[in-house]
């Protein structure tokens, strides 16, 4: 697989990532592993989901979408993971797994609270505009 892809760019992209740039900021780098998986899940839906409701019908397509997309999500944080690897011990902290976990499902659970607090706002504004006709 090494000979169809280029993972060069990983290097250089973890590069960025440094102790001292991160210090400079004050980030840790939990939360910039938490952001940027969200970011990438959320990227991936609003890639995936028209394509999704383009092949199958408006029915499920919103749990379908979210699921293609978690994973592709997983399979490239997978390739990220097995890219780290060093003989048998991975050069990632052992919050990785768990905090790309904890990322992709927020952004379920803020999707679909938001899907939520949407109806509901549309459900009392045709109950308000009803009462006051």
């Amino acid at each position: 697989m090494n000979n169809w892809f280029d993972f060069t760019f990983l290097d250089q992209t973890l590069g960025l990532l440094d102790e001292d740039l991160l210090q400079v900021f004050n980030l840790k780098p939990e939360y910039v592993q938490f952001s940027l998986v969200l970011l990438l899940v959320t990227s991936l839906m609003w890639v995936v989901r028209p394509v999704i409701e383009w092949i199958m019908l408006n029915h499920w397509s919103t749990m379908a979408s979210y699921t293609t997309s978690v994973l592709l999500a997983l399979a490239f944080l997978q390739l990220v993971d097995r890219y780290a690897m060093v003989q048998k011990e991975s050069m990632l902290p052992e919050y990785y797994w768990p905090l790309c976990l904890l990322a992709i499902s927020s952004y379920g659970v803020l999707y679909s609270l938001l899907k939520v607090i949407k109806r509901t706002w549309v459900h009392f504004s045709k109950r308000s505009k009803k009462r006051a006709a």
